[in-house]
């Protein structure tokens, strides 16, 4: 079973406040930096190398609980940071290759 650290997480009300998305060459990763507004307060995270970028982004702003997490002592390099978004009774799950 793997372990993870949770490097986000949100809930409403809190939301997604700003969400921008680059490449950083033409056929480059894409790397979607989130600001979310949390009781008061803001915390932004960068994630890059996704594999469903556009479904991904649709949930990150629709759901109603958001859980952003590292995968621990995996031994992977790719997709060790899992996004995961509950939506009543629907679950999502998406990876991608880093989080800072």
């Amino acid at each position: 079973m793997s372990e993870y650290k949770v490097l986000l997480e949100f809930l409403r009300p809190e939301y997604i406040k700003d969400l921008s998305v680059s490449r950083a060459q033409e056929q480059g990763l894409l790397q979607v930096w989130l600001n979310v507004s949390k009781q008061g307060s803001e915390q932004s995270i960068t994630l890059s190398g996704y594999n469903d970028l556009a479904s991904a982004l649709s949930d990150l702003l629709q759901v109603e609980r958001v859980v952003i997490s590292r995968e621990l002592n995996s031994g992977k390099e790719f997709g060790t940071i899992r996004i995961e978004c509950w939506d009543d009774d629907r679950y999502s799950e998406y990876r991608c290759d880093k989080a800072d």
